[in-house]
């Protein structure tokens, strides 16, 4: 009976961890247009750059954040996609990649929106970003 017991606890904290690592992440801040948020949530966007974060620590994926989202604005390239995986590797207290970008984004003043991408494009391990137009 106690081995039963185990059983199931093991199961239902896997599906809760992986419930945790498909999490839809977004973000739509104020004035971002709804048509076009949902333009980018369904991938309907001409992606001009992306950033892989895999195999990087919190601290070096901010400092590639910080170097490369100031670069590509100045550019003109406004639509990317960050790699952040979907933290399988992450342990039992969840996708730290993910969270830590979802937060990045979030106070970063020069992102309009985010969303998880489509399947196509990496699926919840990975986020459609639009930057502000500063040209």
């Amino acid at each position: 009976i106690i081995f039963s017991y185990v059983m199931i606890i093991l199961k239902l904290s896997f599906r809760w961890s992986a419930m945790i690592e498909n999490k839809v992440i977004k973000n739509c801040k104020p004035g971002y247009q709804k048509k076009r948020f949902q333009k980018l949530k369904k991938g309907e966007v001409h992606i001009a750059f992306d950033i892989d974060l895999h195999g990087k620590n919190l601290l070096e994926a901010e400092n590639l954040l910080d170097l490369h989202l100031p670069r590509m604005q100045m550019q003109g390239h406004l639509v990317g996609l960050i790699i952040h995986g979907k933290g399988y590797g992450s342990g039992p207290e969840g996708p730290k990649m993910k969270n830590f970008v979802a937060q990045y984004l979030d106070y970063n003043q020069d992102v309009l929106a985010y969303h998880s991408a489509q399947q196509k494009d990496g699926g919840t391990g990975a986020v459609y970003i639009q930057l502000k137009n500063i040209n």
